[in-house]
């Protein structure tokens, strides 16, 4: 039977992510258990902002949900039932759960329960639940959750309440793909993992949700860099013998560009696990950002003789050695991988293309022949291959082997946009657009997506995006109205281009038209978030409309995702000034000056932030 799973609704007063993950729990269980097809339901509501679109977790009411609800559910899913229920909190210590199952075309659940026990046997009740709703379902239990008791991996119904608390926080930052609510604050589910981690240390659920919460508010900048760090040095303390805590407080420092805390922290993880290969890759990256090739190097080699065959490592060690001036010495690392296995066509690949890095091309292209030649799947080594024939001009076989790849994986990007440029370079614009369709139908990145459907559209709409280059002309000229007259009666036509946008934004602000400009900023950046200019000009106009703490949030998220972006950061610091964060903006013109050197043109904006 095919089961919707639906969270729990929370009676006011009662926390939303109890409804949620009593719910999640039991069906988690019995998916992971046995196979079953059961599909949990999330209600995330799309939100408008600044940079795009973001997601926030929604309780549906604060009641039993109504029969035209449940009606709708199945009318809109292949469900063949679902469960829900209510959670409420009567009293402090006490749960009042309501459970009900229906039917596809039923008129009354089929059943309909409401427990009311104390804290102490929610663990009784959870499991009553998996029960009954594996019976509803059809599934037979193994035989560890179909008895009187099973393992919730602690006796401390309140540690497992503050634990499941914590986790809803990392299951929302994990289904929003981080674009969490501005207003989501991380710090209730941290405190509530480390209160339970602290109720009962030997629950593994609460420390490990922990460390992996914290690596996920690292890799998509939620709260603060202080708050992780802090929350990670005091999770090391509570369990000191665990080398995945410094691993993540590695991370989060090599995520701000501090290469030496982060070595020093895998080298903490290290001494606890020496036997773990990851740790030595990670610290010799970290070492390489400081300039250590020779730690680095010893690190990596160390890493690829405790690796398996894939042997990841490698693609570093090769770097390294690069790096150092001995590309010559690479090609031997992989054939020594050819030798332990000849039909793995990773090494076969990754040998040929290191033999043309060190300057025996004709040495790597009969690598790559004899590869084809010999390896039965040879995907890997045709993937390769291709972009090498076409520096050769030897187009219509790149053409043959991108196709090839293709077939075996058809949704990748990548391997899609080398095979466009390749039709391109063949004098084949024809054929791209279909090649552009399969890209755009295969849920590129965003920055992608906006790429290739410019490019899609300069194909099929050419007059009209020809309208869009030529007001650019028109706007180096400083005819600004002249160009907005042009492009205005294309915002319908060419809603999704985004070249449109970025002209449409810099001529309204050059024209001082702030609220334009915002508009056009806003869009520019819902199609192409990685548009380091849109920023700027998001920036400008929210600054004409003395909007200057706005600007200065927006592009500190900016920053934050474009680390590397020498025009985001003197935005930031524009922002910062004009927002009144002097302090922070002449901080920030200090680290600019002392990373570009003496440049005229930067040394006149950094005036204008310090004044």
């Amino acid at each position: 039977m095919k089961l919707a799973v639906l969270p729990f609704n929370a009676v006011e007063g009662t926390p939303p992510a109890l409804g949620r993950q009593f719910s999640n729990f039991a069906c988690d269980t019995i998916r992971v258990a046995t196979g079953a097809d059961f599909n949990p339901v999330s209600f995330l509501a799309e939100i408008d902002d600044t940079d795009g679109k973001r997601a926030a977790y929604v309780n549906i009411s604060d009641t039993l949900l109504d029969k035209q609800w449940i009606d709708q559910l199945f009318e809109q899913s292949e469900a063949d039932g679902a469960m829900d229920g209510l959670v409420k909190v009567p009293a402090e210590g006490q749960i009042e759960l309501t459970v009900r199952f229906h039917k596809k075309d039923g008129e009354a659940p089929v059943f309909d329960e409401t427990w009311t026990f104390a804290e102490a046997e929610l663990f009784t009740h959870l499991h009553r639940l998996v029960k009954e709703l594996a019976k509803f379902g059809e599934v037979e239990l193994p035989e560890d959750i179909a008895g009187d008791t099973m393992d919730f991996g602690t006796d401390d119904a309140g540690a497992f309440i503050k634990f499941l608390e914590g986790y809803d926080a990392l299951m929302y930052i994990n289904q929003s793909n981080g674009r969490v609510a501005r207003e989501f604050s991380p710090e209730p589910a941290i405190e509530s993992l480390m209160a339970s981690i602290k109720a009962d240390p030997d629950f593994l659920g609460p420390y490990e949700t922990l460390i992996t919460l914290c690596r996920k508010l690292a890799e998509f900048r939620i709260g603060t860099f202080d708050l992780v760090e802090k929350t990670l040095k005091e999770v090391i303390q509570l369990v000191p013998d665990d080398y995945r805590g410094w691993f993540a407080l590695g991370e989060a420092y090599q995520s701000i560009g501090d290469p030496t805390k982060s070595a020093d922290a895998y080298e903490k993880a290290v001494q606890i696990e020496p036997e773990e290969s990851a740790l030595y890759t990670r610290l010799g990256i970290a070492q390489l950002g400081m300039n250590m090739p020779v730690n680095a190097e010893r690190n990596f080699r160390k890493a690829v003789e405790m690796e398996g065959p894939d042997k990841p490592t490698m693609d570093y060690l090769a770097m390294v050695l690069a790096q150092t001036g001995r590309p010559h010495e690479v090609p031997a690392l992989w054939k020594e991988q050819i030798e332990r296995d000849p039909t793995n066509p990773q090494p076969r690949a990754k040998y040929a293309i290191s033999l043309m890095q060190a300057g025996r091309e004709d040495d790597g292209v009969a690598a790559f022949e004899q590869a084809l030649a010999e390896v039965e799947d040879a995907a890997m080594v045709k993937r390769f291959f291709a972009p090498v024939l076409v520096q050769r001009k030897e187009l219509d076989r790149a053409m043959d082997l991108y196709e090839d790849v293709l077939e075996v994986a058809p949704n990748d990007v990548q391997v899609l946009l080398e095979y466009a440029n390749t039709l391109r370079d063949a004098g084949r614009e024809f054929e791209i657009p279909n090649v552009l369709r399969d890209v755009l139908a295969s849920n590129p990145d965003p920055n992608t997506r906006a790429q290739t459907l410019a490019w899609l559209l300069e194909l099929q709409e050419p007059r009209r995006t020809e309208v869009v280059e030529k007001a650019a002309k028109k706007m180096e000229e400083g005819d600004f109205d002249g160009a907005i007259r042009d492009l205005k009666p294309l915002r319908n036509w060419l809603a999704d281009y985004w070249k449109l946008w970025a002209m449409l934004a810099a001529a309204h602000n050059r024209l001082q038209q702030w609220e334009d400009a915002e508009e056009c900023s806003r869009r520019l950046i819902e199609l192409f978030p990685g548009c380091e200019p849109a920023f700027g000009e998001m920036s400008t106009a929210l600054h004409g409309l003395e909007r200057d703490e706005e600007a200065y949030n927006m592009m500190r998220w900016a920053a934050q995702n474009m680390p590397q972006s020498l025009g985001i950061h003197v935005n930031l610091a524009l922002a910062a000034s004009r927002a009144g964060h002097k302090e922070e903006a002449t901080q920030l013109a200090r680290q600019l000056r002392e990373a570009v050197g003496p440049n005229e043109e930067l040394e006149q904006v950094l005036a204008e932030i310090e004044r």
